[in-house]
Formats: structure tokens, sequence, C-alpha cells
């Protein structure tokens, strides 16, 4: 079970080739490969190869479960809590970004000044280098900038993502978030802390690799998980193994079985998987 961002793939947002055929010669002894990621489906599709060879994908921290090509769950934020927090975004300056069901990443175009404001000039030092490429990527190429956001287009966000370069910011938005949890059915993962996700309540990866386990009628004490964020945590306590990856904040190497001896930008994964299944 495969984390994308800071583990499957480079800081470009790619995978090596190196990586990509030691996965399918894995897939070829019988090891199954899924793909466990805060993308949607849609988001992690376009960085994978075309042949990269996973059997399934949980997508959107836990929102969407596909098994092969079928999707075997779906789930939405209340519309009621998005256009929420596109208003308290719009106050506030926040980087934000829709993301809908089967769809592409989204922002209004009344916010686009403040947006591209916020991923212009040097990386900051706070910004892990892969989460910076990916926020000017999306904004700068794969963004999808819409007048206005219907009521029906409302009820078909999977997720919400925030993102500022200033970490005191996002932990004071987190903390506004924690007060609207008594009102709107949702949780929260971040990745770093840089940013947060919202999903629907009691809804996480560990919650889409049990759909995904029980879809394949697979046990979770044989599975491995491996990710550097702390929204792979909850897959991490499910797995019967796990591995966090180098470059991965300290306390989430403390919640892992194993530790790879090299970080995602140095072909990390790659390297740990070579040992592991030697």
């Amino acid at each position: 079970m495969l984390d994308l961002d800071g583990t499957t793939l480079t800081p470009e947002n790619q995978v090596t080739p190196e990586l990509n055929a030691y996965l399918k010669k894995l897939r070829s002894l019988g090891k199954r490969v899924f793909v466990i990621t805060g993308r949607t489906e849609v988001d992690a599709l376009n960085a994978l190869p075309s042949d990269f060879p996973h059997e399934g994908m949980v997508a959107s921290n836990g929102m969407a479960v596909f098994a092969g090509g079928e999707k075997i769950f779906q789930s939405a934020l209340p519309s009621d809590l998005v256009q929420l927090m596109i208003r308290r975004s719009e106050e506030q300056h926040m980087y934000y970004q829709l993301h809908p069901i089967g769809g592409r990443r989204t922002i209004l175009n009344r916010d686009k000044s403040y947006v591209i404001d916020q991923i212009q000039g040097e990386k900051p030092h706070s910004v892990g280098e892969n989460e910076w490429n990916s926020r000017r990527q999306a904004v700068l190429e794969d963004m999808v900038w819409k007048d206005a956001l219907t009521e029906e287009e409302s009820a078909q966000i999977a997720k919400m993502y925030f993102f500022s370069s200033d970490p005191s910011i996002m932990d004071t938005w987190k903390q506004e978030l924690n007060g609207l949890q008594q009102t709107f059915a949702f949780d929260q993962f971040s990745s770093s802390r840089n940013n947060v996700e919202l999903v629907g309540r009691n809804i996480s990866k560990a919650s889409g690799v049990r759909r995904l386990l029980d879809y394949f009628d697979l046990s979770p004490e044989h599975a491995l998980a491996i990710g550097d964020g702390e929204n792979d945590l909850p897959m991490f306590q499910i797995a019967g193994h796990s591995a966090a990856m180098k470059n991965a904040p300290d306390h989430v190497k403390a919640q892992a079985k194993w530790v790879t001896e090299s970080p995602y930008d140095q072909n990390g994964l790659y390297n740990f998987l070579r040992t592991i299944f030697h």
C-alpha cells in the first residue's frame, strides 16, 4: 500500500523507471500493489505512468475507493460546508483547492490573483520541495478556474485542500476547523505542517484500505503500508507492517515498524522494497 507524494513520486512528481519496473516484478510474483493517496483519482493518474502496476486505489484520503477500474465507494463533503469554507478562505486569503468527484482541482476565478501570489518567488524554507512543486504545477498548469460553483456542484466535492507557506497561519486555520467540527460532519488530515485537507466524517486512508482489502478478501495483518505524512498514520495502525520514509517527520517515523534508509528524492522506496523483498 503506497502513498504517492513524498513516497512513490519524486520531487518532480514522477515515478522512477527503476521503481516502476520493480513494482511490476513484485506484481508478477503475486504481490498486490495499491495506491493510497490524498490526491483525487484524476490527479493521481495524471502523475503516475500509464503502465503503473496498481490493482486498486484509495483516493482523496479515503473519500473514493477503486478496485481495478471499478469505483466501489464514493463520498462527498456537505455542500453547506463547502460554501462556507470558500467564503472563509476568501476572507482570509487562504489558498484553497476544490476537488470535484471525477474532476480536476478547481479554484474560483475571483480568487486567482491572491492564490497565484502565494506560489510565486523562491520556495519558503518551511515548505517541502515536493509540496512546493505540486502547488506551483497545480496553479500554473493543472487548475480549472471557474466563475462560480452551483449548489449541485457544491454537493459533488470529494475534499477541500488548504495550503499556507507559513505554518503558524496554518496552525490557526486548523484551530478554526476544529471549532467547525462541532457543527459540520467532517474530519481533517495533514501531510505536512503547511496543509490540511477536509474529508467526510470517519473517513481516512484506513477506512479506504479496509474497503479495498475487504473487496479483495485480504487480511490487514499481511499488508505493508508505506508513507511519509500524518495522513498515513491511520493506515499504519491497521496494517500488519508499516514503513515511514526517511524524509517523514519524526513523530510519523516513531509509529512505523521500519524507516527507509534513503528519502524519496533518492529512490528511497525502490531501495527499501528491494531490501524487504530480496
